[in-house]
C-alpha cells in the first residue's frame, strides 16, 4: 500500500522507476520533447548517524595510523574527523556512500554496469552517473588528495619566490634554472638528479615550467616519483608526500582503479557517456585526477568521460582552465559538467571547526560570478576545440539565459551539441522542456531503483523541493512564459536598445 502510494505521488515525481524496464516510458516521453537523460542508480544504504560515523572513521584511517606505528602527516583538511563522520549531515541533494568492504564495492560496480546497460538500451546518447567513493576505500582518496594539494602548493610557493604570486595557475611559469637552484638548496636530491627531471624531452625547450608540467612530474612514469617530498611550512623539515600503504591497502587501491577501468570500458562499448560526480573538497583533488587519467585514455575521438567542476570552490577557475589546457596540449577531448556544488554548508562548518581555510567562495554572488567566469572561458575555448563539450548543470534561470546569449554571440549552435543543459528529474521542467523543444541538447538527471531503497534519496529531495517552493513562484512563471515566447518567435537573443 505504501509503495503504491509513493509511486502515485513523491516517488513517481522524482524517480523514473524501479528497474530497467519500468524507466523506459518516462525516457521515451522525455525524448519526444527533446530531453535526454543521465541515468543514476539512486539506491543507498540507510544508516544511522552512529553507524555512518563508525564506517567513515574506520575506512579513512590507515593501518599505520590505527596501530600507532605511523603518525598522521596529512594536512588537517585531509584527515578524518569524528564530528563529520556522517557525510550526509547538511547535504540535501547528493547521494552518499560509506565503505564497508571490497565485496560491497564490487556489488555497487555490478549495479553500475546494469545502469550502463540500461542507458545503452533505453536510448542513444545517454549518460550514466557514478560516484568514486562508492568504488573503493576513501582512505586512498584522502591521501592522494593531500599529495596533489601539497604538490600544487609547493609550485605556488616556488612561483611566489620568483615574483609570480597571485597569477592564474594556467598563466604561471617558473624559470627552470631558478627552480633547480631552489630545489637543490632544499636537499631533496643531487644537482645531477634534478637536472635529469627537467629535460627538453619531458618539458620542451622553453626554459620554463608551468603547473601542468609540474603535475606531470609526480606520475609513476618519472624518476621523480620516489622523491615525493615537500617542505613542511611549519617545521621547515622535508616530509614524504605519500605515506606507505600496507599490502592490503595497496590491493584495495588497485581494485578501486580496476573498477573504474571496467566501468569505462563497458560504457564505451555501450555508447554511454560517464558523468563522474563531484564530492567533498577533501576527496575532490583525487577524484578529478583519476577522472583526468580516464579522459586521457577514453576521450580520444569524442568526450566519453565527463568531469564535474564545483564553481563554489575558490580554485574552480584554475581547475577548469588547467584541465582544458591539458586536453588541448595532449590532444584528447575535454568533457565537463559545471555545477555550483552540493556541500557548501557542510564544507564551511568543517573548515571552521577543524581549523583550515574555507575552500568555498565567501558569498552566493561570488559563486555565481565564478560559475559564469568558468562557463565563459569554456564557451570561448569551444570555438577552437570542436570536439570539446560542456554541460551547464543549473536550475538558475540567469545562468541559462547567460549561456544562451553567449552561445549566440560566440557563434555556437545548438545542433553542434557542444553545449548542453542539465536539471534534476521532477524539477525545473519549465527550463528543460522549452530548451529541448527549441533544439538545445538538454538532459534530466534520472534516478531509479526500488521504492524502499531510494527513500534516503527521496527524503532529501523533499527537503530541497520544499525550500525551493518557498521562492517567488509567480516571478518564475512569468520569466519562463517570456522565454517560451522568445524561443517561439526567435527573438531570444535580441537585446533591447
Amino acid at each position: 500500500m505504501f509503495e503504491r502510494l509513493m509511486k502515485m505521488t513523491f516517488y513517481g515525481h522524482f524517480v523514473a522507476g524501479e528497474d530497467q524496464e519500468s524507466i523506459r516510458p518516462l525516457i521515451r516521453h522525455n525524448k519526444a520533447f527533446g530531453v535526454g537523460f543521465i541515468l543514476d542508480y539512486g539506491v543507498e544504504e540507510d544508516l544511522s548517524p552512529e553507524e555512518a560515523e563508525r564506517k567513515e572513521m574506520e575506512s579513512c584511517t590507515s593501518e599505520a595510523e590505527r596501530d600507532g606505528s605511523g603518525a598522521n602527516k596529512r594536512e588537517k583538511q585531509y584527515q578524518v574527523h569524528p564530528a563529520f563522520g556522517d557525510r550526509r549531515d547538511g547535504v540535501i541533494s547528493a547521494r552518499t556512500y560509506f565503505y564497508a568492504n571490497e565485496a560491497k564495492c564490487d556489488n555497487y560496480m555490478e549495479n553500475l554496469l546494469q545502469c550502463i546497460k540500461a542507458s545503452g538500451g533505453a536510448s542513444d546518447g545517454g549518460f550514466s552517473a557514478i560516484k568514486l567513493t562508492a568504488l573503493g576505500r576513501p582512505q586512498f582518496l584522502l591521501q592522494f588528495s593531500d599529495v596533489l594539494t601539497r604538490w600544487r602548493r609547493f609550485f605556488h610557493q616556488m612561483a611566489a619566490e620568483q615574483g609570480q604570486a597571485g597569477r592564474a595557475a594556467v598563466d604561471t611559469k617558473l624559470e627552470v634554472a631558478v627552480l633547480q637552484d631552489s630545489i637543490a638548496k632544499m636537499g631533496i636530491a643531487s644537482r645531477a638528479e634534478i637536472e635529469g627531471w627537467f629535460t627538453p624531452e619531458t618539458l620542451g625547450v622553453s626554459g620554463t615550467v608551468d603547473l601542468l608540467d609540474w603535475n606531470s612530474l609526480i606520475d609513476s612514469r618519472t624518476r621523480l616519483s620516489r622523491h615525493l617530498v615537500v617542505p613542511n611550512v611549519q617545521t621547515g623539515q622535508l616530509e614524504p608526500l605519500l605515506s606507505r600503504f600496507t599490502e592490503e591497502e595497496e590491493q584495495q587501491m588497485k581494485r578501486m582503479l580496476q573498477r573504474m577501468d571496467v566501468l569505462a570500458k563497458k560504457a564505451k562499448e555501450a555508447g554511454v557517456r560517464l558523468m563522474i560526480d563531484a564530492e567533498q573538497s577533501y576527496f575532490q583533488p583525487a577524484i578529478s585526477r583519476l577522472t583526468l587519467e580516464m579522459q586521457r585514455r577514453f576521450n580520444v575521438d569524442k568526450p566519453f568521460i565527463f568531469n564535474t567542476f564545483q564553481c563554489y570552490l575558490k580554485d574552480a577557475y584554475d581547475n577548469v582552465t588547467l584541465d582544458m589546457e591539458l586536453a588541448r596540449r595532449e590532444g584528447w577531448c575535454f568533457g565537463a559538467k559545471l555545477v555550483r556544488g552540493a556541500y557548501m554548508a557542510q564544507e564551511r562548518v568543517r573548515a571552521a571547526e577543524i581549523g583550515y581555510e574555507d575552500p568555498i567562495n565567501p558569498t552566493y554572488e561570488a559563486t555565481n560570478a565564478m560559475y559564469h567566469r568558468c562557463l565563459n572561458y569554456v564557451l570561448e575555448e569551444l570555438k577552437h576545440s570542436t570536439k570539446a563539450e560542456v554541460m551547464v548543470a543549473s536550475h538558475n534561470e540567469d545562468t541559462v539565459h547567460f549561456t544562451l546569449c553567449r552561445m549566440k554571440e560566440i557563434g555556437l549552435h545548438p545542433a553542434d551539441g557542444q553545449v548542453c543543459f542539465g536539471q534534476l528529474l521532477g524539477m525545473c521542467d519549465q527550463i528543460s522542456f522549452p530548451l529541448g523543444q527549441a533544439g538545445f541538447p538538454v538532459y534530466k538527471y534520472v534516478p531509479y531503483g526500488p521504492v524502499m531503497e531510494v527513500l534516503p534519496y527521496l527524503s532529501r529531495r523533499a527537503l530541497e523541493n520544499s525550500s525551493i517552493m518557498k521562492g517567488a513562484q509567480r516571478e518564475r512563471q512569468l520569466l519562463w512564459q517570456e522565454l517560451r515566447r522568445r524561443l517561439r518567435t526567435g527573438s531570444l537573443f535580441h537585446h533591447p536598445a
